[in-house]
């Protein structure tokens, strides 16, 4: 690091202090305004408004990266601004739960889990008990079959059940998620080329590949959950997943390919590098098999094809007027898989690239005092997690330490 960069703690304090600054507070609570994606006249535009409950885009994301960021500084502002962020996500889970929403990043296990993160971070007790009644109230959610993915369904909300279920034995978090892995066999497309699932809707084409709504995060749920509970239904299923999403591989360009539905097109749909759909997400899934499959050779070829494709990538920064530094489908969710291929495989060769990746964009944007590039297209910053500036810090909090900020991206890390 050159004498005049900036500290990654610094650069994600200050995008901290920002998002206190600009809190809307009320009752003790609190909230922010900002670009998010709306569905309207049929298609996604931006919309600014108040933000929603959710992990993904909402205060409960705000309010984990906050909480992360105020342990490691010890700001009295910050600890206060994270527990008025979730005291405001507690008072809208009531109508996730009566939709039946137990999605990670969409739905109750998210907010669960932001909860029982920050509890022990601010030394709230009370937090904890929340924490664990969304928990409770979300594994009792029986699953639906519009609801399937790692955003908003099945294969996100497998791993927190799993994870939380030795620390809260007596609530059947663990029944919970074998209900939710029965579900995904139920719902599996079989086929010649392996098992995949229609994960958005009634969509014409193949099902998706890739991490947030594909074979990719389906296939580590149903590995992990193959693990906890040693049911050999769960393995076979895991590995068909991965057989379909070898079948769509494309060598030449060492990427998976997007597969949603724009409307009419031609010629073979493109790929993605993102964490969301494509190398980077992909990669993100298979280093969390090795632990279920340490050594399996052909993961462990998908993960370094995704590595070497993301770094790749990351060679065009989004201060040249490329891409964003959202979490989602930006830079700093595609540096995360080489933080985490650093730390699962002792790569520090990617460690390196990754904090490239954090340095050149501090002393463009936090230096120059320039607004962050997002992850709302055609829209400007946004504060949320997934999206926006909360998640551009938890990157930087990624590079500060790794070992002490676990991953958001990779659930259950």
């Amino acid at each position: 690091m050159t004498s005049d960069a900036l500290p990654f703690l610094e650069v994600a304090d200050r995008i901290g202090a920002r998002l206190c600054r600009d809190a809307v507070w009320a009752d003790g609570a609190c909230n922010w305004l900002g670009w998010s994606m709306e569905f309207r006249g049929g298609q996604w535009a931006p919309a600014y408004r108040a933000m929603g409950s959710l992990l993904y885009d909402g205060t409960a994301g705000i309010g984990l990266f906050l909480a992360r960021l105020h342990t490691l500084t010890g700001d009295a502002i910050t600890g206060a601004t994270a527990r008025g962020a979730l005291k405001q996500v507690l008072s809208a889970v009531e109508a996730l739960a009566a939709s039946g929403e137990y999605g990670f990043y969409a739905g109750l296990s998210g907010i669960a889990h932001a909860c029982l993160t920050a509890a022990p971070l601010l030394r709230d007790p009370e937090l904890a008990e929340r924490g664990r009644h969304l928990l409770a109230s979300a594994a009792g959610i029986a699953p639906a079959p519009q609801r399937l993915d790692v955003v908003n369904g099945s294969a996100g909300v497998i791993p927190i059940l799993i994870g939380a279920a030795a620390s809260l034995p007596p609530m059947g978090l663990l029944d919970a998620a074998m209900r939710h892995g029965e579900h995904l066999l139920a719902h599996a497309d079989r086929s010649a080329d392996g098992w995949s699932w229609k994960t958005l809707g009634n969509t014409p084409g193949r099902n998706l590949v890739g991490y947030s709504h594909g074979t990719a995060g389906i296939a580590c749920a149903l590995l992990e959950l193959a693990q906890a509970t040693s049911r050999s239904d769960f393995l076979s299923a895991g590995l068909e997943a991965l057989r379909y999403e070898r079948t769509h591989f494309r060598p030449a360009q060492g990427n998976w390919p997007d597969l949603r539905d724009f409307g009419a097109t031609t010629g073979e749909p493109p790929c993605m590098c993102a964490w969301c759909h494509g190398a980077p997400g992909i990669g993100i899934g298979r280093l969390r098999m090795l632990d279920v499959l340490p050594g399996n050779p052909e993961i462990l070829a998908d993960a370094d094809i995704a590595i070497a494709t993301t770094a790749a990538s990351l060679r065009v920064p989004a201060a040249n007027g490329a891409g964003n530094y959202s979490l989602c489908h930006g830079h700093g969710g595609n540096a995360e898989l080489l933080i985490l291929a650093t730390d699962r495989l002792g790569r520090p060769d990617l460690r390196e690239r990754a904090e490239e990746t954090g340095r050149a964009a501090a002393a463009h944007f936090e230096q120059q005092r320039l607004p962050w590039p997002c992850g709302v297209p055609g829209a400007g910053e946004t504060p949320n997690l997934m999206l926006g500036t909360a998640g551009i810090g938890y990157f930087y909090l990624r590079l500060h330490n790794s070992r002490v900020v676990p991953s958001i991206l990779s659930i259950g890390a």
